[in-house]
């Protein structure tokens, strides 16, 4: 009994768990620098490393187990588990989406097969920093998926010190942004959530020198959130609204956050009381524009309250222009002036709809 006691009393030490310490070495890498970065990519790459195992005392402690490897900033594409035998490791991970200072992490925090019966120390170790050039809007933007982006759920720092990016539109929450240093179209804009009106200094024209932010997807529209933004004081062109021809996902994708412009679309007959369209349009504001076989919905209720778009049912509207953005599966143009809606004289219906 008094063996018990004495086995449970306070301050008994505990044995130990080790490794302690995680050494990762790279193996013959370009590291970059933060005057000479590698260039950002989306693409995988191999980074070859070499580990070993220390125990409390910095010696080696011939662990046999996995580790587990991670990556920050950027994406680990490879195995999430690396196998130790003896102690010590050597292969490659792969990487992508790396930015700013980056490094790969190794942690022991057990097993792959968790019934392997060794308990994790919790030791970790990190690499030395790779260097890599921040992205551009582009480069954030672009990706096969047009619901998320690169850097999705990342703090990013957009590359445009050596860029022109400039404010090219503004609302109550926040603005727009072109990088037109990249041809219109190339995932080249984007927005940014400021949560109330942006500072007087970010008028439109305005070149950016500084952006940082949350990179998030919000309803499938990239956006930088509690941003970092700032302007150098000078100027530039802003680009004239392209004008929407087609629909398709991976163009509209392209334009997304960019000013577009519809010439002579149609506001169905058929959006009247009762239909989808209408319902849709009293719970979100949002009214159908078609164009060819192509239909976007405009948001302007806020910004060119006097004019209701359920008066202009069966009507050709000669002139439209928004900021483009994503609401799941629909494309949305963000009216910001009222002026961005010519609404002409009133015009019959296209032959053949009633």
């Amino acid at each position: 009994m008094l063996l018990a006691l004495l086995a449970c009393a306070p301050g008994t030490p505990k044995e130990r768990i080790e490794p302690s310490f995680v050494e990762v070495t790279l193996d013959g890498v370009s590291t970059g620098s933060a005057e000479e970065p590698l260039p950002f990519s989306t693409e995988p790459m191999d980074i070859a490393l070499s580990i070993r195992t220390l125990d409390v005392n910095g010696d080696p402690w011939p662990m046999d187990g996995d580790l587990k490897p991670k990556v920050r900033p950027g994406v680990l594409e490879s195995d999430p588990w690396v196998e130790i035998s003896e102690g010590e490791w050597s292969g490659t991970v792969t990487i992508r989406n790396g930015f700013g200072q980056t490094r790969i992490w190794f942690s022991d925090e057990g097993d792959k097969d968790e019934d392997s019966g060794r308990d994790a120390s919790w030791a970790a170790g990190v690499s030395e920093a790779l260097w890599f050039a921040s992205p551009t809007i582009a480069e954030i933007q672009e990706s096969d998926d047009i619901e998320t982006n690169q850097l999705d759920g990342e703090f990013a720092t957009v590359r445009v010190e050596d860029r022109s990016v400039v404010v090219t539109a503004r609302d109550a929450a926040g603005l727009w942004v072109t990088d037109i240093a990249d041809g219109t179209g190339t995932y080249n804009s984007m927005y940014v959530y400021t949560f109330n009106r942006p500072d007087s200094a970010l008028v439109v024209g305005a070149r950016i020198d500084q952006l940082t932010g949350i990179d998030q997807e919000y309803l499938a529209s990239t956006q930088l959130s509690h941003p970092i933004i700032t302007t150098d004081g000078t100027t530039l062109e802003v680009p004239e609204a392209f004008e929407l021809s087609d629909c398709d996902d991976t163009e509209m994708e392209g334009l997304e956050g960019a000013r577009v412009q519809i010439s002579d679309g149609e506001i169905s007959s058929e959006f009247v009381e009762g239909s989808e369209d209408y319902a849709d349009f009293l719970l979100y504001g949002q009214w159908p524009l078609s164009y060819g076989s192509c239909t976007v919905y405009v948001e302007s209720g806020s910004t060119a309250p006097d004019f209701d778009p359920t008066e202009h049912a069966g009507e050709i509207i000669p002139e439209v222009s928004g900021m483009v953005k994503q609401v799941f599966d629909k494309w949305v143009l963000v009216i910001v002036d009222a002026e961005d809606i010519d609404a002409g004289e009133s015009e019959p219906p296209s032959p053949g709809k009633e």
